[in-house]
C-alpha cells in the first residue's frame, strides 16, 4: 500500500515548510495537514502507510524549542534545537523559524531513510551565490563561507565549493552603489518561436499561427522602446548590456527581425553597451540574412542551443533541425565574425543516457563554443511535458552523472563555471551552470542572477527588477504574458515599470509595484 503522509503544527506558517522537504524525498506526495487533535488518533491507529511528522514548540509566541517527531517510518524521531533561533544577518525571525524547521527535518528524514535527495540541502532559492555575495561583503572567507552553508542549509561540500567559486569569479563584474545607480540592462522578450518544445514552460507562441499578431506586437513594443529610451535619456542613465530572448527572436521574417534591431540600435545602442546578445537559439531559424543583419547592427553575443546532439532526442522533444544543422550554422556563425557563441544543452532529457550526454559534448567540444550552458531539466507545469502522464523521468544518479561529465568536459574546452541558479521540479534537485572561457562570461547573466543592477524588461512576459544601489534591495514588476493583453495595455505596464524604475532613480521608499 502506498504511504500517506500527514503533519501536524500548531504553527500554520510551518506548513510550506513540511511540504517543501517531505516532497523532497517524495516527490509524487502531496502531504496533508491535520489539527493536533488528530495526532494521537492517527498516531494511535499504528496504520503502516500513514506516516505522521510533527513539530512542535515551546515558548510563547517565539519559537523556543523547535523540534520534529516523526512516526511510522522505521522507529520514532526526534531532534532539537533548544534556545532561540539564531537566525541569519538578513533573515526576520519567522523566516530564520522556517529555516531551522527544515533543516530539522531535512536531517531526521536523512537519518531514517539513508538517503540524501539534494545535495543543495535545505537551500530552496534560486539564487544560491546571492547568500556567498553577502557573506563576502561581510568579510567572510572561502572557507568560512562553505563552512557556513553546511551548518545553517545543509549544504554538502560539493556544492557550498563551487557556489563559492562562481561567486568569487563574479566579484569583478559586480557593479559598485555609484555605478548601479548610472546604468540599466535591458531585456527585450519576443515570444515566438517555430514551435513549443516538450519540455519549454515560456511564454511563447508558435510563429505559424499568430499571422498579424507579429507585426501589432512589434509594433507595441516599438512605443514601449520609445517610452524607455526617453525615460533613460532625461535621467542620463546609460545602457550596459541588451538581452533578446523569448521565445526564438530569430523566427521573426526577415524584414521584422531587422525592423527590431533597427529600434533597439535606435534607442540603446551606445558607447557604454559592453554586450548585446540575442537567442538566437533555435538552429532552424539562423540564416545568413539573420547573422548579416546581427553584425550590422552590433549584436556581440548569440546562443545556438542544440540541447542535444541525438536526433531520436530532438524528434522526441519536438526540435525540428538536425545535430548537422547545429554544427552547420554554428560553423556560419563564426564565418559572419561572432566570437561569443553560447551553446544550450539539458540534462535528463526523456530517455537519454550518461553516454547520449558524452556524445553530445564530443560533438560540442569539437566547435569549442564560447559559453556552454548546462540546463538540468526541469518539468513545470505550463509545459507539454506536465501534461503527459507516464513520461520518461530520468534517475537523479543518472543526472547526477551527466552534470558531472559536463563539469568535466567544459574544463577540458578551457572553461571555468561563471553563473549559477535552481529552479523547482528540477532533475535531481540540481541546477543550472553557465560555463564560459575566459573573458567570455555573459554580463547579462551575471546581473540577472545575483541582482545588482537595474533590468528594465520590454515585451511580452518580461520582468523588470528594479535595485536600489547600496542596500540591493529589489522590487519588479512584470508585462502581461499574453500576447494580445499586452498589446491592448501595454500603455498601464509601462507606466508601473517606469515608476518603480523613477522611485529607484529617487531612491524613495519600497512601494509594491
Amino acid at each position: 500500500m502506498d504511504k500517506r503522509f500527514f503533519f501536524c503544527s500548531p504553527r500554520t506558517d510551518f506548513h510550506t515548510a513540511f511540504k517543501e522537504i517531505l516532497q523532497l524525498y517524495f516527490p509524487e506526495v502531496e502531504p496533508t495537514a491535520i489539527a493536533t487533535a488528530d495526532l494521537q488518533y492517527l498516531h494511535n491507529q499504528q496504520d503502516s502507510s500513514n506516516v505522521i511528522i510533527e513539530a512542535f514548540t515551546e515558548g510563547q509566541d517565539e519559537v523556543r524549542v523547535c523540534g520534529v517527531r516523526l512516526y511510522g517510518v522505521l522507529e520514532v524521531g526526534c531532534l532539537e534545537r533548544k534556545g532561540e533561533v539564531t537566525l541569519l544577518p538578513w533573515e526576520k525571525s519567522s523566516s530564520g523559524e522556517r529555516r531551522i524547521l527544515r533543516l530539522l527535518l531535512n536531517q531526521l528524514l536523512t537519518h531514517y531513510l539513508h538517503i540524501s535527495p539534494s545535495p543543495w540541502g535545505v537551500l530552496r532559492g534560486i539564487r544560491p551565490t546571492k547568500i556567498v555575495h553577502r557573506l563576502l561583503d561581510r568579510g567572510l572567507s572561502a572557507c568560512e563561507i562553505q563552512g557556513f552553508l553546511n551548518r545553517a542549509y545543509d549544504v554538502e561540500s560539493t556544492k557550498a565549493n563551487l557556489v563559492t567559486e562562481i561567486a568569487l569569479s563574479q566579484r569583478d563584474f559586480l557593479l559598485s552603489p555609484d555605478q548601479a545607480r548610472k546604468s540599466v540592462s535591458i531585456y527585450i522578450g519576443i515570444p515566438f518561436c517555430p514551435s513549443r518544445c516538450l519540455y519549454c514552460s515560456f511564454p511563447s507562441f508558435p510563429i505559424g499561427g499568430a499571422g498579424q499578431q507579429v507585426e501589432q506586437f512589434l509594433d507595441t513594443l516599438r512605443h514601449e522602446i520609445t517610452a524607455v529610451h526617453n525615460f533613460l535619456t532625461k535621467r542620463q542613465i546609460e545602457v550596459q548590456t541588451i538581452y533578446v530572448g523569448g521565445g526564438t527572436p530569430t523566427s521573426l521574417p526577415n524584414a521584422l527581425f531587422r525592423q527590431l534591431l533597427a529600434d533597439i540600435a535606435q534607442a540603446f545602442q551606445g558607447t557604454a553597451v559592453q554586450e548585446y546578445t540575442i537567442e538566437a537559439g533555435r538552429p532552424d531559424t539562423i540564416t545568413e540574412d539573420k547573422l548579416s543583419t546581427m553584425r550590422e547592427y552590433g549584436v556581440s553575443r548569440i546562443s545556438i542551443n542544440p540541447q542535444s546532439m541525438r536526433q531520436k532526442t530532438l524528434v522526441a522533444i519536438g526540435r525540428s533541425h538536425r545535430p548537422e544543422d547545429v554544427e552547420s550554422v554554428f560553423w556560419l556563425a563564426r564565418q559572419f565574425g561572432f566570437s561569443s557563441i553560447n551553446m544550450d544543452i539539458i540534462a535528463g532529457l526523456p530517455g537519454e543516457t550518461p553516454q547520449d550526454m558524452s556524445y553530445t559534448l564530443e560533438r560540442i567540444a569539437a566547435l569549442m563554443p564560447d559559453n556552454l550552458t548546462v540546463h538540468t531539466l526541469a518539468v513545470k507545469r505550463g509545459s507539454v511535458l506536465k501534461e503527459l502522464s507516464g513520461f520518461l523521468r530520468t534517475e537523479t544518479d543518472i543526472v547526477r552523472a551527466m552534470l558531472g561529465d559536463c563539469a568535466q568536459a567544459a574544463g577540458e574546452m578551457g572553461m571555468i563555471p561563471y553563473y549559477l541558479y535552481r529552479q523547482k521540479y528540477m532533475a535531481g534537485n540540481m541546477e543550472n551552470i553557465g560555463y564560459a572561457l575566459p573573458d567570455k562570461s555573459c554580463l547579462y547573466n551575471i546581473s540577472i542572477m545575483e541582482e545588482r543592477q537595474t533590468i528594465l524588461g520590454l515585451g511580452a512576459a518580461a520582468a523588470t527588477k528594479a535595485v536600489y544601489p547600496g542596500s540591493w534591495r529589489l522590487e519588479s514588476c512584470h508585462n502581461p504574458k499574453d500576447v494580445s493583453t499586452y498589446i491592448n495595455d501595454y500603455k498601464l505596464y509601462l507606466e508601473r515599470k517606469l515608476a518603480l524604475a523613477d522611485r529607484v532613480w529617487r531612491n524613495e521608499e519600497e512601494l509594491t509595484c
